[in-house]
């Protein structure tokens, strides 16, 4: 075989396995885009080269914002995502509020930070440098701006900083995502955790977060966790499962839809019971705050001591309803 030929056969090889890691019926993506990172899977050598071209702009514009975060008991990744630099990471990482925390940038240079808050439900975490400025930072995406199928790159600092190995690429789909988690197919190791998911946009689209053995079981908290408790996130503690016990209790189970917060199952003798709100109806709204993410229903639920008073606005059948109702106590854990 020679040089040209070997070459040919290896671009084909490239596309096999891109073929089979995208299987058709897991992508709802419009195949006649002209983009080939669109595409539900790439159809041609050129395809490919069109999706390594794309991630390479796109690595040159953030690798610049993506850190290594190290504490004395370890170090985890974050991406900056302001010029005062503000730094998106995972709970478990900074694990509280307050801490003292190291920032490594790619070329070695090392600043120091503090953490702020965040939420174990979730595990976004958030931290900022404390000194100079402005810093190089990514641009998050916006709020279901990804889908399923969606081609992405993690980056990241598996093992803490290396000055000779760098930050390490991985180039991979997004096979899931509901509600608090994304899933991907980009292999993830320890100390990656915290670092970003990006789109083929460079835009910041995730944060890793759960580590799995399975090459295709890499999790990761989704933006809109971010976005849609920012303010909870800068100014409070981090929430934690344990914080949970001293707030108010509703006794709804519900999931992310397009309408709002759809009821899955009411847990008998609890305020949602009684309210009147039913399985398959939707939450629109706490006290006249949205409900876009089940995370933000639970964060203002637990904000509440037991016997507050709320008001809640839901759809049922179709009809907007708002009821008034006072939360209980969240059941002890066994």
């Amino acid at each position: 075989m020679n040089k040209a030929q070997g070459s040919t056969a290896y671009h084909w090889f490239l596309l096999f396995i891109l073929a089979a890691l995208a299987p058709n019926k897991l992508w709802g993506i419009d195949a006649s885009n002209t983009e080939p990172w669109n595409k539900r899977i790439p159809h041609s050598i050129d395809d490919l080269l069109g999706i390594q071209k794309q991630l390479h702009e796109q690595l040159s514009e953030v690798r610049e914002t993506v850190v290594s975060v190290e504490a004395i008991e370890g170090a985890g990744s974050g991406v900056i995502v302001s010029p005062e630099g503000l730094i998106l990471t995972a709970a478990h990482v900074i694990e509280e509020r307050g801490r003292e925390m190291t920032v490594v940038f790619p070329d070695g240079n090392k600043v120091k930070a503090i953490s702020l808050g965040g939420s174990e439900l979730s595990d976004a975490g958030m931290l900022k440098i404390t000194e100079g400025g402005p810093w190089p930072h990514a641009t998050m995406a916006l709020a279901n701006k990804s889908v399923v199928g969606d081609w992405c790159f993690a980056l990241g600092h598996p093992s803490g900083f290396d000055n000779e190995r760098g930050m390490v690429l991985r180039l991979g789909r997004l096979i899931r995502k509901k509600d608090e988690t994304i899933q991907t197919d980009c292999r993830l190791l320890g100390g990656d955790s915290g670092g970003p998911l990006f789109s083929l946009s460079g835009e910041v689209i995730g944060i890793h977060s759960r580590i799995s053995q399975n090459s295709d079981e890499n999790f990761h908290t989704p933006i809109e966790s971010f976005l849609s408790n920012w303010n909870y996130f800068l100014e409070e503690d981090i929430l934690t499962y344990g914080s949970l016990q001293g707030g108010g209790f509703l006794g709804v189970s519900c999931e992310e839809a397009s309408k709002g917060l759809e009821v899955l199952e009411l847990i008998p003798g609890t305020p949602a019971e009684s309210s009147g709100i039913r399985p398959g109806d939707f939450l629109l709204r706490l006290n006249d705050t949205p409900l876009d993410t089940r995370e933000k229903l639970t964060i203002l639920i637990s904000r509440q001591p037991p016997g507050s008073m709320v008001i809640i606005d839901y759809l049922h059948k179709g009809r907007e309803i708002s009821v008034r109702l006072t939360l209980g106590e969240r059941p002890a854990k066994e």
